[in-house]
């Protein structure tokens, strides 16, 4: 991180967030960034990952975007960007999305205090190179995150529904009833997400989903 801002005098800090579960970076984050240590205590502390417009939009969306095209916030927003400005962050901004073929998500941030126009067209000119700079760094906290091990399995949302109310202490019939799913359906589901969990008993399947937040994800 360090590298990549030194190397551009207009850039002030730079960050990588990954989302070790989903499409949800604040649960066990993996982060490196220049950002100041006061600043990332005060981000976690007030719990601003609930507000912040980028990196909660860097996250759903597919392409690159400069941070002023978000449009205005709320009171709310304006305020986090404000206390984010006076810890040192710069006004401008460009996010890159990042994936791979495990659908492993990541950001790259760039941020600046340029003014948007000169910023946007630095931005432009560079894009290709902070695409390649992103997609090697996700590359290498793919393989420091997950190692040999690979990235959490992927339930089918009907997997996910039927560990769900497993969670909650329904009986097969009970499942099959409440989904409008025959019994036959339900015990394949409930098998397949097994196995996709490397657990030997259901129990142990639905206490690894909840740990990795798969059933989370399903409510």
């Amino acid at each position: 991180m360090r590298a990549v801002r030194d190397h551009y005098e207009i850039v002030r800090h730079v960050t990588y967030v990954a989302a070790r579960y989903g499409t949800e970076p604040h649960r066990d984050p993996y982060v490196r960034t220049t950002y100041p240590p006061a600043w990332l205590v005060r981000y976690l502390f007030k719990q601003y990952w609930r507000i912040d417009p980028v990196g909660r939009e860097g996250f759903r969306r597919t392409t690159p975007f400069n941070w002023h095209e978000l449009g205005d916030g709320t009171p709310e927003v304006e305020e986090f960007f404000e206390d984010a400005y006076k810890h040192g962050l710069g006004r401008s901004g460009l996010l890159i999305p990042l994936t791979n073929k495990a659908n492993q998500r990541g950001i790259l941030s760039i941020n600046s205090d340029e003014p948007e126009d000169v910023w946007e067209d630095f931005a432009f000119d560079e894009l290709p190179t902070f695409i390649e700079i992103g997609q090697v760094l996700h590359g290498r906290a793919a393989r420091e995150i997950f190692g040999e091990v690979g990235a959490p399995p992927r339930l089918s949302p009907r997997e996910k529904e039927m560990l769900h109310w497993i969670s909650l202490g329904k009986e097969v019939p009970d499942i099959a009833l409440i989904t409008s799913l025959s019994e036959h359906t339900v015990r394949t589901y409930l098998k397949s997400a097994r196995l996709k969990l490397d657990a030997s008993t259901m129990a142990q399947a639905v206490i690894k989903a909840e740990r990795l937040g798969l059933l989370t994800e399903q409510s």
